[in-house]
């Protein structure tokens, strides 16, 4: 991704790139994200208003430093040029950048939600584990009432963004295995 930087792609969309590829987060949730649904200090996500409604996400260290180096100038994460509203070419930017520059066709956001998934599953986590670290509603009524995220769930989170940023950069901290990024089949 650092070519993407190099070559003068939008920042937005290079840290949008990274942030869906280190969340698992689904595409409207990263473009529409907002600074005060970012908990530094609980290490989470806790987003108003996502598919299946309020939802509160684990974010590994990874993913944290990619939005510490973002600038804090609108009320969005990743803002468009007048800083009023989210960035809205993020699609396009998505195909951009996957396609013509790190030669990866057919890949989406919603792809690098499924390879996210996929690295926690190749980690050993539960079902249960991966589907709250993606957002998805396992059902339980008790989880509504919980407002913080065990350790257990931000050590699982960290380590699978950890495997993924080694992955992107070119790290040795990853064990030599390629994850194939695919595109969905419709």
């Amino acid at each position: 991704m650092a070519e993407a930087e190099a070559e003068g792609e939008n920042p937005a969309a290079v840290a949008a790139v990274r942030l869906l590829a280190l969340t698992g987060a689904r595409l409207g949730e990263i473009a529409n994200l907002r600074h005060a649904e970012i908990d530094r200090r609980g290490q989470a996500l806790r987003l108003v208003d996502t598919k299946e409604g309020a939802s509160v996400r684990p974010l590994g260290v990874a993913a944290l430093a990619v939005l510490d180096a973002l600038p804090e100038n609108s009320v969005y994460v990743l803002p468009s040029e007048n800083k009023d509203r989210p960035y809205g070419g993020l699609p396009k930017a998505i195909v951009r950048i996957m396609s013509r520059r790190a030669e990866l066709r057919g890949v989406t956001a919603h792809v690098l939600r499924h390879s996210f998934a996929s690295v926690a599953d190749e980690l050993g986590y539960t079902e249960a584990t991966v589907a709250t670290m993606l957002g998805q509603h396992s059902g339980s009524v008790t989880r509504r009432y919980i407002h913080q995220l065990d350790r257990a769930l931000l050590a699982a989170a960290d380590r699978v963004s950890a495997r993924i940023s080694a992955a992107m950069t070119g790290s040795a901290d990853t064990d030599g295995s390629i994850i194939p990024l695919r595109a969905m089949s419709t």
